[in-house]
């Protein structure tokens, strides 16, 4: 007669448990410092909109010797077709002498701690917190 071992092949539920338990806490940790890699990804995008928006105005200024009339050549952030996550455009201005440019959050990015960054025309950045910009 064969024995038949206890250990045949297979797991047993509780290691199946403890998989299952290890695999939530290494989510738990990971995708929290994901998500907020994502958001940094889309915040720099938007911080690179701006100060090319903000040279496209400087430019406006130099051929014209004001601000007043000058529009923006893109309004959202990222520029490419898709889901935008931030809208560009003027907080202030332009006016004859200066223009602060904003971009708000969007979508998923409202729950971002930075809030509405925004870029002066003296080259003054705001954000919601310091680590921003």
């Amino acid at each position: 007669m064969k024995s038949m071992s206890r250990w045949a092949g297979g797991v047993t539920l509780v290691e199946l448990l403890v998989c299952l338990a290890l695999v939530g806490i290494l989510l738990g940790v990971a995708l929290p410092a994901y998500r907020e890699h994502i958001r940094r990804v889309h915040r720099v995008d938007a911080q690179k909109a701006l100060v090319e928006l903000a040279q496209s105005l400087e430019r406006f200024y130099t051929s014209r010797g004001t601000y007043v009339g000058a529009t923006l050549p893109f309004d959202r952030s990222p520029r490419d077709a898709g889901r935008a996550y931030y809208r560009l455009g003027f907080a202030s201005g332009p006016d004859a002498s200066g223009y602060v440019l904003q971009a708000e959050p969007l979508g998923a990015m409202t729950e971002d701690a930075c809030g509405v960054l925004t870029l002066a025309d003296s080259g003054l950045r705001g954000a919601a917190t310091e680590r921003c910009w």
